[in-house]
C-alpha cells in the first residue's frame, strides 16, 4: 500500500500546488482509503520486469504515446504501481482536464507488465540505447541525490481504451527511458509539471483578497472533491476518486480565470464561483441563520470519457475561508 500512497501523494502535488493544503490533506487521506479498498497491494519482482530475487533495484521506467482524439497517454511505474495518465493534448496551464489508471503491476529496470483489465493492458520490455546519464527527463523536478536516467524504447504490447471508447491507443514499440534511483517527482500525465504551480517569489496580494472555498462529497472508496482558491487571481480544481473493478481512476479538472470568477463578501457569508472551462454553470456557497451553509447551483465538471458531473448538492461538506500564507 506504501507505493500506491506515493503514487497518490505525486498525483495531488502534480495539480494541486496553490496553497490548498487543507484540501489536499483530506484528498490524499481518501485516496488512501480508496486504494485500500481496491486491494492493490505490493507485488514481488519478477524476472521478466525486475531485479533478481533479494536485489530488488527501485527504478522508474516511463513512456509517452499518443492516443485518439486528441489525447496523449503517459505510462510510467513504480514498485508494483503503474498507471496510465490521459490528458487532451489542448491542455495548456491555465485549463485542462486529464484521468489516471492506477493498477497493480510488475515492474523493474527491464520493463513494465501490468493488467488494466476492462482498460487494456500494458506488457513492454525495454531495451538501452545509450549509457545512463546524470540527471533527469525534462519534464521531471528534484533528483537531488544523483538521479539517473538510461535513454531507449519499449517492445512489447500497449493497449488501451477508455470508457466508451473517447479514447483507443496501440502500439509494439514507443520510446522511452528508465529513471533511477526515482528521488524526483515526474508528472502521471503527458503534457508537464503543475499547471497552477504559482511563483513562490511573488508578492501575495492583501489577506483581505485571499479566499479558498473547498466542497467535498464522500460515498464509500470513491468521491468528488471542488477547491476555489483566490489570490490575486482564481484558481479552480476539481478531483473525482473511486474505482471501476480492480483499477482505481482518479480525474482531474483545473482552470484559472480573473478575480471576478469568485465573488465573496467581507464578512465571508457567501461565495460564488463561475469558473471558465473545463467546467460549467456557476454555484453560491451561502451561510445561513443558525450556522447551516447551502452550496447550490449549476456548477458541474467534465472529465475525459465523462459525462458532464454535477459538483452542488446537499451531500457536499463545505468549507469557506480567509486564506493566510
Amino acid at each position: 500500500m506504501s507505493t500506491f500512497r506515493h503514487t497518490l501523494r505525486r498525483c495531488v502535488r502534480t495539480y494541486l500546488h496553490m496553497r490548498w493544503q487543507t484540501a489536499n490533506a483530506l484528498v490524499v487521506a481518501l485516496a488512501l482509503v480508496l486504494i485500500g479498498a481496491g486491494a492493490l497491494a505490493s507485488a514481488a519482482l519478477g524476472d521478466q520486469g525486475g531485479a533478481a530475487p533479494g536485489h530488488k533495484i527501485e527504478v522508474e521506467p516511463r513512456f509517452q504515446l499518443s492516443g485518439s482524439h486528441g489525447y496523449r497517454l503517459q505510462v510510467s511505474a513504480r514498485g508494483a504501481t503503474v498507471t496510465i495518465g490521459v490528458s487532451r493534448g489542448d491542455n495548456t496551464p491555465h485549463a485542462g482536464t486529464s484521468t489516471t489508471y492506477v493498477a497493480r503491476g510488475t515492474v523493474g529496470p527491464n520493463g513494465i507488465h501490468a493488467n488494466f483489465h476492462q482498460f487494456g493492458r500494458v506488457d513492454v520490455t525495454f531495451h538501452a540505447t545509450a549509457p545512463a546519464a546524470r540527471g533527469l527527463p525534462p519534464d521531471c523536478l528534484g533528483g537531488t541525490t544523483g538521479a539517473e536516467t538510461v535513454q531507449g524504447y519499449f517492445a512489447g504490447k500497449v493497449e488501451f481504451e477508455g470508457q466508451g471508447g473517447y479514447t483507443v491507443a496501440n502500439t509494439h514499440r514507443v520510446r522511452g527511458a528508465v529513471v533511477l534511483p526515482p528521488t524526483e517527482q515526474c508528472p502521471l500525465v503527458a503534457g508537464g509539471a503543475n499547471p497552477l504551480v504559482e511563483d513562490p517569489d511573488a508578492a501575495l496580494p492583501p489577506a483581505n483578497t485571499r479566499m479558498t472555498l473547498w466542497a467535498l462529497d464522500k460515498a464509500g472508496t470513491g468521491g468528488l472533491l471542488f477547491v476555489a482558491r483566490q489570490a490575486g487571481k482564481a484558481g479552480f480544481y476539481a478531483e473525482r476518486f473511486g474505482t471501476v473493478g480492480r483499477i482505481g481512476l482518479l480525474s482531474l479538472a483545473y482552470a484559472v480565470g480573473p478575480r471576478s470568477t469568485f465573488a465573496s463578501d467581507p464578512k465571508v457569508s457567501y461565495g460564488t464561483v463561475h469558473p471558465p472551462a473545463p467546467f460549467t454553470g456557476s454555484a453560491t456557497l451561502r451561510r445561513q441563520p443558525g450556522g447551516n451553509r447551502s452550496w447550490t447551483g449549476t456548477l458541474a465538471a467534465t472529465f475525459p470519457g465523462e459525462e458532464a458531473i454535477s459538483l452542488t448538492g446537499p451531500e457536499f461538506h463545505t468549507s469557506l475561508s480567509r486564506s493566510f500564507p
